[in-house]
């Protein structure tokens, strides 16, 4: 039995194919699971600027997606409006990780990218929390229904760090570079904040500092060390 979600809509769960490797199915699923994800964004985007506040069955039918599969990823109205706010706060951030960058500043590059985005997160604070208590919300959802999740966050600081670094993968292994997208994923976005806000008791400039100097010790022992 899936998740039931608005409308007393249910969710069906996916069986994987025998015949096609685990590894290849859950890579699939969760590539499809992005762009449909991405669609319906997207989509709720484009009607914000065409003068609509979307609700999540409009966003739906605007990416051609079903409202059944729209309501997994967006339970609410508030969440899926919440997340065309993300997408819209991080322009400048996309335009910085596209710059054309020599392996020897790839690693600076990271770090402006990593300064930049924890400063967004902690210039409004108060949405970033929000959408980490929306995404939390969903995923204990899922889980009390025993039910897969479904993809709560795009990923989209792992891709900016991963195409930062990528000049520098002829120095080190994939794996040893997949490690340090992770751990640099772990110093930037919300939930470090969070930690260091609230746990810590730092101030923004002295939790960005933290960051800072976490990053290039990083940095410095994977490619230097």
């Amino acid at each position: 039995m899936g998740l039931v979600y608005h409308d007393s809509m249910r969710v069906p769960r996916q069986d994987n194919s025998e015949n096609i490797p685990a590894a290849a199915v859950e890579t699939g699923r969760v590539n499809q699971k992005r762009r449909t994800r991405t669609a319906i964004v997207d989509a709720a985007t484009t009607l914000m600027g065409e003068g609509t506040t979307p609700t999540v069955a409009q966003a739906a039918e605007a990416a051609l997606v079903s409202r059944t599969t729209a309501y997994r990823y967006f339970p609410t109205q508030e969440s899926l409006l919440l997340e065309v706010a993300l997408h819209a706060d991080v322009d400048d951030i996309e335009a910085l990780v596209r710059e054309p960058v020599r392996a020897d500043d790839a690693a600076a590059h990271t770090l402006r990218v990593l300064a930049l985005f924890n400063h967004h997160v902690l210039a409004e604070e108060v949405r970033f929390r929000t959408a980490l208590r929306v995404y939390q919300d969903m995923w204990l959802e899922a889980a009390a229904g025993g039910d897969e999740s479904p993809l709560v966050r795009e990923g989209r600081r792992r891709r900016w760090f991963a195409e930062c670094v990528a000049p520098l993968r002829d120095r080190v292994g994939d794996d040893e570079l997949a490690r340090l997208v992770a751990a640099l994923s772990v110093l930037s976005g919300v939930e470090a904040m969070t930690v260091l806000r609230d746990v810590c008791q730092l101030g923004p400039d002295e939790a960005q500092a933290v960051t800072d100097w976490a990053a290039r010790v990083l940095l410095a022992a994977t490619f230097d060390g």
